[in-house]
């Protein structure tokens, strides 16, 4: 039985360091996409929260106004 336990902690020790070895690499990556993503947008000029342009718009006015008006009719509780 004494065998069998400490198998189970030497188990668990090396996925706990594999795990310290391997959660900052897959955080990395996580940060990457998600600056390929932004970076994606702002090559298509859309902006993700709104999907709108990010343009001016000669009948709608600067992105910042559009951007207000809306979130103007979105209500926050």
């Amino acid at each position: 039985m004494n065998n069998t336990f400490d198998a189970t902690v030497q188990t668990v020790i090396a996925l706990a360091v594999l795990s310290l070895a391997v959660l900052p690499a897959i955080l990395g990556m996580i940060r990457d996409r998600r600056i390929d993503i932004q970076l994606r947008d702002a090559e298509e000029h859309r902006d993700r929260r709104t999907g709108v342009l990010v343009v001016f718009d000669l009948a709608y006015g600067p992105h910042e106004e559009r951007v207000f008006r809306a979130n103007a009719g979105r209500t926050s509780y």
